[in-house]
């Protein structure tokens, strides 16, 4: 029997926000993926950071949620991008891996990645500390996934529908899965490349990258399963703005001559 075959999943997801990759010439945005896993309790993924707080308050209340209705937050890692709206949801238990929290503990000064306001903000909060490979419920699994950060974890959730691996930053994107490297920041160079590899060999159906849209892979060959749309607005000195949509669409055939 197979492993998958020994689990019974009751878990339901729900994306909060898709992750990207856009980044500009002035700043990186930081948009990571933030999903909702709904079964015995409200799970959340990630939490995003400032600049996208009410976009993740809104996709909440549209499923008739607040941040007082989420039981538990995991935290792939401590980066600004994926940790800073911590602090919304007060009420819940946060699931971080020990040398990661070892880490935000001993943090000095200044950390470009880890804010030291984060430790502060998990001082006040219920900790369940991960070490290795764990299962959190009969449906998630917590993974060990050094390299990108000191405590990196990914999850691992059983679906009706499948399996679903959420990467963090293990594996950012669709080009980290090939290259076989994180695109972004990388504390261990070899860890990070085990922890890919550790990653692909769980041969998930649906991958969620931190920075990417989801994707599978059919006959060693990707296939992304969403588009991504971004609306870039500039400020004017009147009360309109200007703004421009970029988005990703299936490649057209060229036109025969």
């Amino acid at each position: 029997m197979d492993i998958w075959d020994m689990v019974v999943s009751m878990a339901r997801l729900n994306i909060l926000m898709q992750g990207s990759s856009f980044r500009t010439n002035l700043a990186s945005l930081g948009i990571c993926t933030i999903a909702l896993i709904r079964g015995g309790d409200n799970i959340l993924v990630d939490t995003g950071h400032f600049g996208n707080r009410r976009l993740i308050l809104d996709a909440l209340k549209r499923l008739g949620l607040t941040p007082s209705d989420i039981d538990k937050v995991i935290l792939t890692h401590s980066h600004w991008d994926h940790a800073l709206n911590l602090e919304l949801f007060s009420d819940a238990t946060v699931i971080i891996n020990s040398k990661e929290l070892a880490y935000i503990r001993s943090i000095e000064g200044y950390d470009l990645a880890t804010p030291i306001v984060l430790g502060q903000i998990m001082e006040k909060m219920k900790i369940q500390i991960m070490t290795g490979d764990r299962d959190l419920s009969d449906d998630i699994r917590v993974i060990e996934t050094p390299g990108h950060s000191q405590g990196h974890q990914a999850i691992l959730v059983w679906l009706e529908e499948g399996t679903a691996l959420f990467t963090g930053d293990a594996m950012p994107t669709l080009r980290s899965y090939f290259r076989g490297l994180p695109d972004f920041i990388t504390t261990n160079e070899d860890e990070a490349r085990r922890s890919i590899v550790k990653l692909k060999e769980l041969k998930p159906d649906v991958y969620y990258p931190g920075h990417d849209r989801p994707f599978h892979i059919v006959n060693g060959s990707p296939k992304y399963l969403a588009h991504s749309e971004l609306k870039v607005i500039f400020r004017r000195e009147t009360e309109e703005n200007f703004g421009i949509v970029l988005g990703t669409e299936d490649s057209e055939k060229p036109e025969k001559i």
